[in-house]
């Protein structure tokens, strides 16, 4: 069933992007390229942000480039799983683990992810213990800064349906929603994602961070593409936030920029990889 709604939504935003990006007449003569962006915000919010890196790879590649996203985490990590994207921007920790099969790494945002507790500006909530019989919202349960979170609040004493409730959610951006407006104290996010919500509900929220920080989300290659075809990507997706389309993206974004994945980057996630994958072992089938 997730895999059948996640292919409904694929294909209803495949036609959204089509009439949203004007393809030269060379593009259209190439086979697609489908580029999926995991679901950390709404689709309307996703596909207005990464428009102009579509209409950039379009050009530059000379091949229409289809945006997809997923109505899930789990719709989302099913089909990067199972290699049906082209290109993939994906948090770490599901990165990490498409590497071990059908993908290759590109290019992470410069800007670090940094988990964060948002909340009201005039809220009373500054440390960790403040949060003791509060309310937190929190996007899905595979979501790479809920995995951290849930671990640095363990560290500092808080233990989730003791000390303080969960307030389920369905993505970060929801997760700042919700504390904006007392559904709940505070809402599990990142720097980026408060920069991306709308300016008045940004002026009405503060981050607390938890010092951690981590290479932000990794944009992959199915090596189905090969490698003169990545090396192309990347070379297109390193000189991008140099263009006018760039400089929109990344500014809009608050990305600030790519870098090239490093091994040792690699390394320090894995950890965070395996977890993941014993929480899906564990789970109820």
């Amino acid at each position: 069933m997730r895999g059948m709604k996640a292919a409904n939504v694929l294909r209803w935003l495949v036609w959204v992007m089509t009439s949203l990006v004007a393809f030269p007449a060379a593009a259209q003569e190439a086979a697609p390229l489908l580029l999926a962006v995991h679901p950390y915000n709404s689709t309307l919010a996703l596909v207005n942000s990464h428009r102009p890196l579509m209409q950039y790879l379009t050009k530059t590649l000379g091949r229409p480039v289809e945006f997809y996203t997923a109505p899930s985490f789990d719709g989302f990590t099913d089909a990067l799983f199972a290699g049906r994207y082209d290109i993939a921007i994906s948090p770490p920790h599901f990165a990490v683990l498409a590497m071990e099969k059908q993908y290759v790494p590109l290019v992470h945002y410069r800007m670090m992810l940094e988990p964060i507790l948002a909340v009201r500006t005039d809220s009373r909530f500054h440390k960790a213990e403040d949060f003791r019989g509060g309310r937190i919202a929190m996007a899905d349960k595979t979501a790479f800064i809920r995995i951290v979170m849930l671990k640095w609040l363990a560290d500092q004493g808080l233990k989730a349906g003791k000390d303080y409730q969960i307030v389920e959610r369905p993505t970060h951006s929801a997760s700042i929603s919700a504390a904006a407006v007392g559904e709940a104290d505070a809402g599990l996010a990142t720097y980026t994602a408060l920069r991306q919500i709308p300016a008045d509900v940004q002026q009405q929220m503060r981050g607390l961070g938890i010092g951690i920080r981590f290479p932000h989300l990794f944009t992959l290659a199915n090596k189905r593409l090969g490698d003169a075809e990545i090396a192309r990507i990347r070379a297109a997706l390193l000189a991008f936030p140099n263009t006018p389309e760039g400089r929109e993206f990344m500014e809009k974004t608050a990305f600030a920029g790519y870098e090239e994945i490093t091994p040792d980057e690699v390394k320090v996630l894995k950890p965070y990889g395996e977890m993941y994958r014993q929480m899906e072992s564990a789970a109820p089938r």
